[in-house]
């Protein structure tokens, strides 16, 4: 009987009369491959009804027990419906229900239902359902037994279930064999004298010992996965035979069971594949390397069928045109080809019938059409075959636009290099490899002061190697014709005639593509101006030294001399405010306040102005040391708490918790963030902000000064960074300042190997962020 365990997806026939045990595991069982054919082959040989079905009901497969217990044929029954034909038309309804679902086959247990004869007459019955499921795990057929309650059943016992099998495996051209669960070889099929062995030296013997041995590992695996799983397998390996010989052979594995549902070992074929796998192995490799080559090449290969329409289109024509190879197919070719070309196509009939064409065989240059209507120049091959009486054709299209291009080029290159060597006002020569000039132009007749017809003979031209000119030249010229430039100044070729310019001239090699030296070119420049001009230069910038010179040394004597005093009043201003203040009345209160505010805003310019002139004459160093970022942060916002309290304006800080030592200068970097914070006070709205904050990204800290004020706009910001630059500079600027502070931190940013830029929107603030490099 057929039965289907409980938890398992395997089919097996038990007879309780029969020792013949047969067992099908149907996970993952492909049916395009011969084990399908196996199958049938063993169910037709069971003394027991059997049927399959496929997920729509229908018949695919009877056994003959099934056909003479019934008196059908295999033809009347296979490709109708079951229902249709075994079934009563009453009871129908109640069948077809019974299997509409394939997945709802695991819950069906013993069905009773009479089945009908080839006369119409009904027998009571009992079905009981298998299943065989495909390579993804889902039911791809049903198997029902069908035992007969009455004597119909006791027709199909005449069949000799052993003379068939006997038969079905003795004439097989394949080998087949069985083994015990450890792969011993307890059966095997006369076909095997076709490999040198006789059944009975092979019995008791290893099936993977059959097997050349770099095979058999994968062999041994194969049967394991077989037998641990209960399941089917495939593997391809070489059998050697006796004398050494290898085959080249396909080894199909079943396990089969007992009749208590254990495994009781494997059945197998062993089909040569010899002849299919070289075959196989050379198409494959032909067709593989073709496809490769022909999709991925970078030219479009286009094939076309007799009609001219598209049936090939490769990456290189995607490429090309525009057009996919989903839209591409099945269109005809004409569309790549501007309208004016498609008159190629009106004889079309006779390039089938003849397969000859003018373009055949050739390679000629027209132009192509994309798909946005762009056309561009291409170099096109054709050529056709045939097949099965049919003409094909291939047309192979490169795009030449950047070689049309370059010839272009090279065209406008020639003419731009006739002009520049016509009109240039430098003097330009061309001698060959022995150093004989072949060519001037005016320019350098014109340096020289000599003809033409001098220079350049009707034979052959001046030889600067041989001629009476100074050692200098004909050393540049020696080291040109080696391949290596080289440079002359000094007085003009005064050997060719009475004149004594001075110049300057650069000697360059002549190179060909293939590295060849060709001669070398000379440039001569007459710097008679040049040489007046540069040394009024040289001149001015002296003067101009001296100049910034005597302003730095002013600028530091001022800014000594007015510290002197102004020390002086700032000490007894403090002086008397420390002593009399609770003397004074509101008014000399107020006036010694604006004495010592007055005092301390020009200390701060003076300071600046020191700073300016430090740092252009370059006498301005950093004094590094290690300090703690978030310690100096808070010394300037504590300095800067009172300016800020009295427009109303909250100081943060928000550092970035990595970063704690630093390596700076501390009083350049105080001074940088006092500049700042100090602007973006001068400048926020009442009750506003003035935020510091810190990142470090990779080795350089970013620190921001932002401030929801007034803004700059985006003409003002060119301006920033500059010295002495006011942007309100009117005499009634709301703004006071002198315009030192951001060329200072500029400046200052610069000795800490950082930038600084700002960011600002009128009316939204602005960020100013400077960076320092964390690895000074």
């Amino acid at each position: 009987m057929i039965s289907r365990d409980k938890g398992s997806d395997t089919v097996r026939r038990n007879s309780a009369d029969d020792e013949l045990d047969i067992s099908f595991i149907t996970r993952s069982m492909n049916f395009q491959d011969p084990g399908i054919e196996i199958l049938y082959a063993f169910m037709d040989a069971v003394p027991s009804m059997l049927l399959v079905l496929d997920t729509d009901q229908m018949i695919s497969f009877v056994n003959e027990c099934f056909c003479k217990g019934l008196g059908f044929t295999k033809k009347e029954l296979i490709g109708r419906i079951w229902y249709d034909r075994l079934i009563s038309s009453d009871k129908r309804y109640e069948a077809r229900e019974l299997f509409s679902k394939p997945a709802d086959v695991k819950d069906r247990h013993d069905i009773e239902i009479p089945i009908v004869d080839e006369h119409a007459e009904e027998h009571p019955a009992v079905l009981k359902a298998g299943y065989l499921n495909d390579r993804n795990g889902n039911i791809s057929r049903i198997i029902l037994q069908i035992e007969m309650i009455s004597s119909i059943s006791e027709k199909c016992t005449k069949i000799t279930a052993d003379d068939k099998y006997r038969v079905l495996v003795e004439n097989s051209v394949d080998v087949i064999l069985s083994t015990d669960p450890a792969g011993v070889i307890t059966y095997i099929s006369p076909s095997v004298t076709t490999y040198g062995f006789t059944p009975d030296e092979l019995l008791l013997k290893g099936l993977s010992d059959l097997f050349f041995y770099e095979d058999q590992h994968k062999i041994v695996r194969s049967l394991s996965i077989t037998l641990n799983n209960s399941g089917q397998s495939r593997v391809q390996g070489r059998l050697k035979d006796p004398n050494g010989k290898l085959y080249w052979v396909e080894l199909y594995a079943q396990a089969f069971f007992d009749k208590d549902g254990h495994v009781k070992g494997i059945i197998a074929t062993i089909r040569d594949i010899g002849n299919r796998r070289a075959d196989l192995n050379a198409l494959e490799m032909a067709s593989d390397m073709f496809i490769s080559q022909a999709r991925s090449a970078s030219d479009a290969i286009i094939f076309s069928d007799p009609a001219g329409n598209i049936i090939f289109w490769n990456k290189g024509a995607e490429n090309l045109f525009f057009y996919t190879v989903e839209e591409a197919m099945g269109m005809h070719i004409s569309m790549i080809m501007p309208l004016r070309y498609r008159h190629i196509h009106q004889g079309w009939d006779i390039v089938v019938s003849t397969g000859r064409s003018w373009v055949m065989g050739k390679t000629i240059e027209l132009y192509g059409l994309k798909r946005d209507g762009t056309e561009f120049p291409i170099e096109i091959s054709h050529s056709s075959w045939k097949k099965d009486g049919a003409l094909f054709f291939s047309v192979n299209i490169r795009d030449i636009t950047q070689r049309v291009l370059n010839e272009k080029e090279m065209r406008e290159a020639k003419d731009k290099y006739r002009m520049i060597f016509e009109k240039s006002p430098l003097g330009i020569i061309h001698f060959d490899t022995y150093g004989v000039i072949t060519q001037c132009n005016k320019s350098f007749v014109d340096i020289v002061g000599v003809e033409e017809a001098n220079i350049i003979g009707n034979i052959i031209g001046l030889d600067l190697l041989r001629s009476d000119t100074s050692e200098e030249i004909k050393k540049c010229v020696t080291a040109v014709l080696s391949g290596e430039p080289d440079n002359f100044s000094g007085s003009s070729f005064s050997f060719m005639g009475a004149r004594d310019t001075p110049i300057r001239a650069s000697f360059v090699p002549v190179i060909t593509e293939d590295k060849a030296i060709a001669g070398g070119i000379c440039i001569v420049e007459d710097i008679t101006e040049s040489k007046k001009a540069r040394e009024a230069l040289i001149h001015a910038k002296n003067v101009a030294e001296e100049a910034s010179r005597t302003k730095s040394e002013f600028l530091s004597n001022v800014t000594h001399e007015l510290r002197t005093p102004l020390n002086a009043i700032m000490g007894f201003s403090d002086l008397l405010q420390e002593s009399i203040e609770d003397k004074l009345n509101e008014n000399q209160r107020k006036y010694l306040n604006n004495i010592i505010a007055g005092g301390k805003d020009l200390l701060d310019v003076i300071n600046n102005i020191l700073d300016v002139s430090n740092i252009e004459a370059g006498k301005t160093n950093l004094e590094l040391e290690d300090i703690h970022l978030e310690g100096l942060v808070q010394d300037v916002m504590t300095e800067m708490s009172s300016f800020a309290s009295k427009k109303n304006i909250a100081l943060q800080m928000e550092l970035d918790p990595q970063v704690e030592s630093i390596r700076v200068d501390r009083n350049k970097l105080q001074q940088i963030l006092i500049n700042l914070v100090s602007n973006a006070i001068k400048f926020g709205k009442e009750k506003g902000f003035v935020k510091i904050r810190s990142k470090q990204m990779h080795d350089t800290l970013h620190i921001e000064v932002i401030d929801n004020g007034i803004g700059i706009s985006t003409e003002d910001q060119q301006r920033l960074f500059k010295p002495f630059i006011q942007l309100d500079s009117s005499s009634t600027r709301k703004y006071k300042g002198n315009g030192i502070g951001l060329y200072i931190v500029k400046q200052f940013v610069d000795l800490h190997g950082g930038n600084v830029w700002l960011e600002s929107e009128i009316g939204k603030g602005s960020t100013f962020t400077f960076t320092i490099s964390l690895k000074l």
